[in-house]
């Protein structure tokens, strides 16, 4: 595997990629890793992904589910 080095990260994008990093569960560099590969690969397609979210939802019985928490499975589901 490569390895990469960055520069003049905003401090703020540094601070966002460290709170994912903990809410997930992560080391700061496997996070950086899952988002670069989440964007490179078009995971991180949001179009995409809402067309697929309407998709399922009118294919559920019982009513339409909330947006957090379909946004909460998709979070678990790509870890």
């Amino acid at each position: 595997m490569a390895t990469i080095t960055l520069h003049d990260v905003p401090d703020e994008v540094l601070s966002r990629l460290e709170q994912r990093a903990q809410a997930h569960g992560r080391s700061l560099n496997s996070e950086a890793v899952d988002c670069l590969t989440r964007q490179a690969t078009g995971a991180a397609d949001a179009d995409s992904w809402l067309r697929d979210v309407e998709t399922l939802r009118a294919q559920v019985l019982g009513g339409p589910i909330p947006v957090q928490e379909l946004v909460a499975a998709t979070e678990r589901e790509s870890h």
